[in-house]
């Protein structure tokens, strides 16, 4: 009975130690990188990160959110007219890559290529 004390606290400081590392590398990515999947979110993010770091007034602060937006509205139009062709030589390159691949390679690239896709289109608004 006294031989599973240890092998459970090992077990459990294993665990914790995954947990706290995983839990902290979300918090660190999501601080570092400031990844925020909305479009709006990430313009007020910016709207407010510019605000405190230039100490904009009321004034300059709806004028600067202003420009963000329309900015925001303009890249995405123009994603949006680049986006066949990006969609275009993805597709290319993957058929050119399943080519060379045998048949079990192939099933196992169509898989990772759909899940690819998805998360392409995961953040599209």
């Amino acid at each position: 009975m006294k031989k599973w004390r240890p092998i459970t606290g090992v077990i459990l400081v294993l665990v914790l130690g995954i947990l706290i590392g995983s839990a902290g590398t979300k918090f660190y990515l999501k601080h570092r990188y400031h990844y925020l999947p909305d479009r709006q979110a990430r313009t007020a993010h910016l709207l407010e990160h510019l605000s405190k770091e230039l100490a904009l007034s009321d004034t300059q602060k709806a004028a600067t959110g202003q420009i963000l937006e329309d900015m925001a509205e303009k890249l995405r139009r123009h994603f949006a007219q680049v986006r066949p062709e990006a969609e275009r030589i993805v597709q290319e390159s993957f058929s050119e890559i399943r080519k060379q691949l045998d048949e079990d390679q192939q099933k196992k690239f169509d898989v990772l290529s759909e899940k690819y896709r998805q998360r392409r289109h995961r953040g599209e608004r």
